[in-house]
Formats: C-alpha cells, sequence, structure tokens
C-alpha cells in the first residue's frame, strides 16, 4: 500500500505541476515510442527512452517537502498615500539538512516580485527587504508568499502558498484644518462655545450683577464674602453635528479632483472625530461610518465613482432625514454642477442648518462667495483648504 501510495503522490504531483515543456516532452517520448514499436525504428526508441528518463529525473527534483519556512512582515498595515511602507521577507531552513536554492514569488498589489533565495545551511535563516507602492490611495493586497520549485530544465514546477494575503489600507491624505461646526440652535448636550451667557449648563466664572441678571444665578458664598451681589456667568452650549456630503457620481469628476475631495472631506471628518464632535459623511450611494478615525479612512479607501441614476437632489434629501439633527452641512461637488444646482441643493436642510459648499476645481484659484442661504468655495487643491479655511471659510 505505501509503494501505491508513493506512485499515486508522484502521478498526483507529475499532473499538476508539469509545464508546457513538460507536456512537449511527454508528448514527443509518446509519438517516438510509437514509432519505435510500429516502424521498428531503433534511434526513436532511443528518444524515448531518454524523454522518459528525464521526465522521471525531473520528477525526482521536485518531489519532496521544502524544509524552509517563508512569512512576510509589514511594520504597519495603513498609511497614508504617497507614504512607503517597507516590507521584509523571510525564509528559515527548519531542518537540519541543508536546502537548496529556489524562488520566492510575493504578489504586490497588481504585479508581483520575484526574490531568489540562495542555498542555506541547517537551522539557518535569510530576509530580503521590499517596498510596498503607495502613491494612490486604495488597497494594495500583499502576498501570499509563494515558493517555486522547479528542475533545472523546466519540465515541471512546483507552487507552495504560504501565510495569507495581507490587505494594506493607503488612506486617502489629509491636513489640519480648523473647522468649527457648531450651530445655531441651543443643546445642553452640545459643544462648549467661546460666546458668553447668563444662563447656560457650562460654567464660565464670578462676576459683578448687573440690572436684568436672574437672580437665580446669585453666587451667595461668594456675594456675603464681598459684600455684593456676584452672578454666575457661562458659556453657551450650541448643538455641534457636521454632515459632511460627497457628490460621487461618476459623470461629474475627473480622477485627480475626485482624490481630492476625498482628502477634504477626510480632512474635516478628523477634525471634528479629534475633537469628540459629532460628525456624520455621506457619499451618493451610501453612508460612512464615523464612529471611529480608522474606520472612516478605510470605508475612503475603498470609495469609489458610482454610476447612479438618481437624482443628486433626491440623494441629499435621504441623507438629510437620515440625520435630522444636523447643526451644519457640507456639500462637497466637482466643478462640474452648475451653480443653479448649488442653490438648489443649498436650500434642502432647514434653515437652523449651517450650509457651506466646496467646488473642487483644480484649474481655478481659491476663492470664496456667499449668498443668503450658503458659502460657496472653490477649492483647487488639499494644500490651499486650510488658508481658505482661516480666511472665513464656510461660515
Amino acid at each position: 500500500m505505501s509503494i501505491l501510495g508513493g506512485v499515486r503522490r508522484a502521478w498526483d504531483i507529475a499532473i499538476s505541476t508539469i509545464t508546457i515543456s513538460g507536456v512537449g516532452l511527454l508528448c514527443g517520448g509518446i509519438v517516438a515510442t510509437i514509432l519505435a514499436f510500429t516502424a521498428h525504428w531503433r534511434e526513436a526508441g532511443i528518444v524515448a527512452v531518454a524523454c522518459g528518463l528525464s521526465l522521471i529525473v525531473a520528477l525526482i527534483w521536485i518531489i519532496g517537502r521544502a524544509p524552509q519556512i517563508v512569512s512576510v512582515e509589514l511594520p504597519q498595515t495603513r498609511t497614508v498615500a504617497g507614504r512607503t511602507i517597507i516590507g521584509e521577507l523571510r525564509v528559515r531552513n527548519d531542518h537540519a539538512r541543508p536546502a537548496r536554492s529556489h524562488v520566492i514569488e510575493l504578489p504586490v498589489g497588481s504585479g508581483a516580485a520575484q526574490f531568489v533565495v540562495p542555498n542555506l545551511a541547517g537551522r539557518s535563516s535569510w530576509s530580503e527587504v521590499f517596498a510596498v507602492p503607495t502613491r494612490r490611495r486604495g488597497i494594495v493586497t500583499v502576498g501570499p508568499p509563494s515558493s517555486v520549485r522547479s528542475d533545472p530544465v523546466g519540465l515541471f514546477r512546483r507552487v507552495r502558498a504560504w501565510t495569507k494575503p495581507i490587505r494594506v489600507y493607503v488612506h486617502p491624505r489629509t491636513v489640519r484644518v480648523p473647522f468649527d461646526a457648531t450651530g445655531f440652535q441651543a443643546d445642553i448636550e452640545g459643544v462648549v462655545t467661546a460666546k458668553l451667557s447668563s444662563s447656560d449648563v457650562s460654567f464660565h466664572a464670578l462676576r459683578d450683577y448687573q440690572p436684568g441678571d436672574d437672580r437665580r444665578n446669585v453666587h451667595w458664598p461668594t456675594t456675603a464674602r464681598t459684600g455684593r451681589l456676584i452672578v454666575r456667568q457661562f458659556e453657551e452650549t450650541r448643538r455641534s453635528h457636521h454632515v459632511i456630503f460627497i457628490d460621487t457620481l461618476r459623470d461629474h469628476w475627473e480622477e485627480e479632483p475626485f482624490e481630492t475631495a476625498l482628502s477634504i472631506a477626510a480632512s474635516l471628518a478628523l477634525t471634528g472625530i479629534t475633537a469628540s464632535h459629532q460628525v456624520s459623511m455621506a457619499t451618493s450611494s451610501r453612508l460612512i461610518s464615523t464612529l471611529s478615525a480608522t474606520r472612516m479612512l478605510d470605508e475612503l479607501t475603498e470609495e469609489s465613482w458610482r454610476v447612479e441614476d438618481q437624482d443628486l437632489s433626491e440623494r441629499l434629501r435621504e441623507v438629510l432625514t437620515s440625520y435630522p439633527n444636523a447643526s451644519v452641512l457640507t456639500l462637497i461637488v466637482p466643478a462640474s454642477v452648475s451653480y443653479e444646482e448649488i442653490a438648489r441643493l443649498c436650500h434642502l436642510p432647514s434653515v437652523d442648518v449651517i450650509v457651506g459648499v466646496i467646488r473642487v476645481d483644480p484649474d481655478a484659484p481659491s476663492s470664496r462667495s456667499s449668498s443668503s442661504r450658503a458659502v460657496v468655495a472653490t477649492c483647487p487643491t488639499l494644500e490651499s483648504l486650510p488658508r481658505m479655511l482661516a480666511r472665513g471659510g464656510l461660515r
């Protein structure tokens, strides 16, 4: 049974690993064998034996388990577009006997790298570094590494995959921006603002009593100590829920402005998330999770153009229905969206929502215009966003 099992295993390996050259040699051997028996052609018999011996020797060359263990190490699986990740391919000979030289193939994104591993002594290891291309936003799949064992003639090629593929998230670029998403409406659970008030929940300081102050705010211990009326002063708390809407319809965008739009959206969202303010994000086709900065950036990494029949106004109505407590709405649209359509979109939210529009136009200078309902800012690049917001931005 063991002999039959070994023959069966060798046959399975031969069928699954034979190359085109091996198939050609096998066919040539079969033809030579037929000629040797039918035509009694002695030279054909010699060719048939040579073909058979070549196939047997080549098969013996690749049979057996590889003593190496292959692994891929990456320092991180998330980065920003433009930053390079240096990974390391490690090969370790786990046996006491030496291991022959072989080739390791490592898929990286849409390409593949080949590494020639030298002969390894027993219990020794070898490593080589490689770069992961992260020039553009997206997901880069690294691996799995495959060890390739082949005979010197190339009749058989045996490939074994090691480990699992690693997904590297290349996040959109972001910049730090000064943006305040507090709205008009007072909210005791909202965000503390710099505006002072005589009645709120966020205590600021004590001051002298002025005519008209509510006597319920008198601070009696200080009043008794100073001999004059002292009242509490508060900071206003206002609702802060920033909703960011990105137009992702395919017909509206070119590639570079679309990447800029996603980077702008990510920058605005990170400002709010870092400050522990409520931020929501939506595109023309779906809602983007903003439970954490990492999850938001991961989902933006996978975002792409969408071919949708839905009208932009209809989609924005759905988003506003999903977030009825929005205080600030920021629309990010391409230059192809007309000012008439922008005006129509800006009148969809309720009057207590502050509306701002960012037009991404790489061919236009940075500018800002306002109307009775919204502020429309033209932003050519991501780098111009902080300066634009610092000059007045979208308020």
